[in-house]
């Protein structure tokens, strides 16, 4: 089998009984501390320490694995010194094309992409198009949530205005108050959702005049 999401997920779920049981227990352990990168390590170096052990693996285990797979780098999630845990990045190396490859990181569809990127490559596809799709898809899924976040503040934000005004105009009535900080006293989810994301993105290109220059050196245009 390749391996890709589904081999990773057969490797770690298989049960004690299981007649694969030692052997798959040995190869992820031995994938798993290939997927560490060492605090000193850029992604190149990460690569170049992991490429040799890690075909070696999918080579000498014939009867598991064809010789096509992918392994993700994985850094550190510091929630205390006691409490580390493991960290996906953006990259993974292939042994197909035999490079270190950054793949569009989301929470949704990441491991989709790196499992399209493999396929690809077995494929010989290569696809620079859809590669440019799921750049684009990742970007408006961040940029999506950066929007929920600018709303969440906004909300924040008319509370404390409103709490500031209690302190300080105590004769002003509370209604007044209330359309001074611009406080709602009723909250719909569908504010926040992704359509009115989308809404509201629309209404922005809509007023934003044709011939104005972009200043956004990180815009990626849309695939064609």
């Amino acid at each position: 089998m390749d391996l890709d999401s589904s081999a990773y997920y057969k490797l770690s779920s298989v049960r004690l009984g299981n007649v694969n049981f030692k052997e798959y227990q040995r190869i992820s352990g031995e994938l798993g501390l290939l997927r560490d990168r060492y605090d000193y390590e850029t992604p190149e170096m990460w690569c170049s320490r992991i490429r040799v052990p890690f075909r070696k693996i999918l080579e000498e285990n014939p009867r598991i694995f064809s010789k096509n797979g992918y392994i993700t780098m994985i850094g550190k999630h510091i929630e205390r010194s006691d409490r580390v845990h493991g960290l996906r990045s953006n990259y993974i190396y292939c042994s197909v094309c035999d490079s270190l490859v950054f793949i569009s990181k989301t929470p949704c569809l990441e491991t989709c992409y790196r499992d399209n990127h493999l396929k690809r490559c077995i494929n010989g596809d290569q696809n620079e198009h859809a590669r440019r799709k799921e750049i684009l898809q990742s970007i408006d899924e961040r940029e999506s949530t950066i929007w929920v976040y600018k709303q969440y503040i906004l909300q924040e934000e008319a509370k404390l205005n409103r709490l500031r005004l209690e302190l300080f105009f105590q004769s002003t009535s509370h209604s007044e108050k209330d359309k001074l900080a611009s406080i709602s006293y009723d909250y719909d989810t569908r504010s926040v959702s992704y359509e009115a994301y989308l809404s509201a993105k629309a209404t922005i290109a809509e007023n934003t005049m044709p011939n104005a220059p972009n200043l956004n050196p990180f815009r990626v245009s849309s695939a064609r």
